[in-house]
């Protein structure tokens, strides 16, 4: 399964851009800028009824909000053993499969508390040039995101947890 919704998060990822993004401050929430490290998430069907996704052991991951606008987010699979050298298709399409990672730039709006996400860059290419919109909300070193998200056909809506890094 490979989350299309941000995230978020296990390596970091690095924004690579040549020209800075322009924020103005309509769109640009103190509160959201920093590094953010994955805690949980919880998949709900359209009746609020918690739909179980993901590998077993879990997810890792970090989401990055710059000063100047951009964004970037890794999400992997925990309990990945494999390395390099000794790794089969199998490791490989399963990890490809459970990980999600997007780079590019935000734009929030804290009147409504909606983040708008640019995937500039993407582990999926279908993504790439499409926006994400999330709601969000910061209390104290907590995130959270949550918004739609189709699984196996399926309209469903996700939240994630992330603590603030120090």
């Amino acid at each position: 399964m490979r989350h299309k919704h941000t995230f978020l998060v296990a390596s970091i990822v690095a924004v690579a851009t040549s020209a800075p993004a322009v924020v103005s401050a309509q769109h640009r929430d103190i509160a959201l800028e920093g590094v953010w490290r994955f805690v949980s998430e919880i998949d709900r069907h359209a009746d609020g009824s918690v739909l179980t996704t993901g590998p077993a052991a879990g997810y890792d991951g970090l989401l990055i909000f710059t000063s100047n606008g951009y964004m970037s987010s890794t999400l992997t699979p925990k309990g990945r053993t494999w390395r390099r050298e000794t790794m089969t298709p199998a490791n490989i399409r399963d990890t490809f499969e459970a990980t999600s990672a997007h780079a590019g730039r935000y734009e929030p709006d804290p009147a409504t508390h909606i983040v708008r996400m640019e995937n500039l860059v993407s582990i999926d290419p279908g993504d790439e040039g499409t926006w994400d919109v999330i709601r969000y909300r910061v209390q104290r070193d907590t995130l959270e995101l949550s918004g739609p998200w189709t699984f196996n056909g399926e309209k469903v809506t996700f939240t994630l947890r992330l603590r603030r890094v120090q």
